[in-house]
């Protein structure tokens, strides 16, 4: 049951949540993987439940691409993020940890790999402490990055640093997460930190890191094909 890092990629805002989708669907039994991408136009991606109305309110420039994502969660800026995806197949444990629990652990891993290269930081606290319903703008779009939640990464000042989204399928897990690049020094190695960050996936969800003898057999590429037609597609995006 490994984990299997995937080659870094590049693609537009359809491409790449339409192999984040492909993974979800159809990877191998007792398989895990990660990939890390890069974004060849300027994106926003938004939560499955948002309404596109307010995403375009938000964001009224014409030359960013909207794409609304399979997980949930809130407005996502990746003109300036390293963003990651995380799939398990729902055979492995992990697959079933709760969502609260499994935010908390992933983003625990990137606080070890941020603290390695001694950069501190801290976990929001629950936004429900006392039974009491947080404070939110009910007027404003939910941004990502504007309002953290419960288990986001931020810095000691309060400033988000990282966030992510799920989905659970019948196949299985599907986490979405994105690193804000300007909280964080220009010095930073992102190559250091994705290695440990990855080790601490493997490690605290126990999915050792392995790998295969053809990646391909793990890129379906008539599905990446179908999900990319959706996820480009007017009805997908206005969809809410």
């Amino acid at each position: 049951m490994p984990l299997i890092i995937l080659p870094n990629a590049f693609g537009d805002a359809a491409t790449n949540m339409a192999v984040d989708a492909s993974l979800l669907y159809t990877l191998p039994k007792g398989i895990a993987a990660f990939r890390h991408y890069g974004w060849t136009e300027p994106a926003i991606t938004f939560g499955y439940t948002q309404r596109i109305a307010e995403v375009q309110t938000a964001f009224p420039d014409e030359d960013l691409r909207l794409c609304r994502r399979l997980t949930g969660g809130g407005i996502v800026d990746h003109r300036n993020d390293w963003t990651y995806a995380l799939a398990i197949q729902s055979d492995l444990p992990a697959a079933n940890t709760s969502a609260t629990e499994l935010y908390a652990t992933l983003h625990g891993c990137i606080q070890q790999a941020l603290d390695e290269q001694l950069i501190k930081s801290q976990l929001a606290p629950c936004q429900r402490a006392c039974g009491q319903t947080p404070k939110k703008n009910s007027t404003a779009p939910d941004q990502c990055f504007v309002h953290p939640t419960t288990d986001d990464v931020l810095r000691l000042d309060g400033t988000k640093i990282a966030g992510a989204a799920m989905k659970r399928a019948r196949e299985g897990l599907l986490i979405q997460g994105s690193i804000d690049r300007g909280t964080l020094p220009e010095n930073f190695d992102f190559n250091t930190f994705a290695t440990t960050f990855q080790q601490g996936i493997a490690r605290e969800l126990a999915i050792p890191i392995g790998t295969t003898e053809d990646l391909r057999t793990l890129f379906d590429g008539p599905r990446i094909q179908q999900e990319r037609e959706r996820f480009q597609s007017t009805a997908w995006l206005q969809k809410r």
